[in-house]
């Protein structure tokens, strides 16, 4: 799986910072087994305030504008901050559906993608989010996610 050569970058920074953020979304569906199409990568960023620092940090060295800077280092557990637009966008958040923040970040698996080291969401996590979430593409990918899972299961 290719990352489009903006989302590389970043991921790059934020792993020079030692950032701790687990990759969900669209990406972490294709990591999975169920490639589509995405408008946006979705990074989730553990929530202490070194870390948010950190990753203000990253921010500022990949070009990220002022604004999302300052966005990132204030971010409360419920916000999203948005930076670019489709399909280049990046979605930072400190939670998601279906799953706590502690249970995501302990059960992600490491991986590496493009060549960059990260963490993602765990197969089971995300099909419980994509069933919590419930928009319609969220509960194609559900069904889909579980269809690997089931799978998985079954091989030796």
């Amino acid at each position: 799986m290719n990352l489009a050569p903006d989302f590389r970058d970043l991921l790059e920074e934020l792993g020079r910072d030692s950032v701790e953020f687990v990759l969900v979304g669209g990406y972490a569906v294709a990591f999975h087994g169920r490639p589509r199409a995405t408008k946006d990568i979705d990074i989730v960023l553990e929530g202490s305030a070194d870390n948010l620092q950190r990753a203000a940090r990253a921010l500022v060295r990949f070009g990220a504008p002022p604004n999302v800077v300052s966005s990132i280092e204030s971010m409360d557990e419920s916000e999203i901050v948005y930076m670019g637009q489709p399909p280049l966008r990046i979605d930072f958040l400190r939670s998601i559906d279906g799953v706590s923040a502690s249970d995501l970040f302990s059960r992600a698996v490491e991986a590496e993608i493009d060549d960059v080291r990260m963490k993602v969401i765990s197969l089971d996590d995300l099909i419980d989010n994509k069933r919590a979430s419930a928009r319609p593409q969220d509960l194609i990918d559900a069904e889909l996610l579980e269809r690997v899972r089931a799978r998985r299961r079954t091989q030796p």
